[in-house]
């Protein structure tokens, strides 16, 4: 999916430190085209902890409700440092 002016970047992880729901996460975005994976955060020898994705808001909020709470999907905010 390629970025439009309505995609937005978000920050993933499970509620509760539980990498199976986030696995299950992953592997449910695979077919879905509204969704794209950006990056995956967490140890080299392990599960991701953390992913980005992108997708735009009414999408997001939608799979906030399919989890069931059980993922905090977050917008992605720059970071700076002042």
């Amino acid at each position: 999916m390629p970025s439009t002016p309505a995609s937005t970047r978000y920050i993933v992880r499970a509620a509760a430190d539980d990498n199976a729901v986030l696995a299950r996460f992953l592997d449910s975005i695979r077919d879905t085209p509204a969704v794209r994976l950006i990056d995956t955060i967490g140890p080299s020898a392990g599960p991701p902890h953390t992913v980005v994705v992108e997708t735009d808001p009414a999408t997001a909020e939608q799979l906030k409700q399919r989890t069931h709470n059980q993922l905090m999907i977050e917008p992605d905010s720059p970071l700076s440092l002042f």
